[in-house]
């Protein structure tokens, strides 16, 4: 096992911190993404009800 494999095994906190910086990018993203096409069109699901 390499130096970064051990260090990684041995701080459980730093893999939570860094998949929660990941898993809150990637919401982020999907969010600004979604904001193009804004709730006032014609294919946002609420529009139907």
């Amino acid at each position: 096992m390499t130096r970064l494999q051990t260090w990684w095994a041995a701080h459980p906190w730093v893999q939570f911190g860094l998949k929660t910086l990941v898993y809150a990018a990637i919401l982020l993203a999907l969010v600004y993404l979604y904001s193009y096409r804004g709730v006032g069109g014609g294919h946002f699901i609420y529009n139907e009800f």
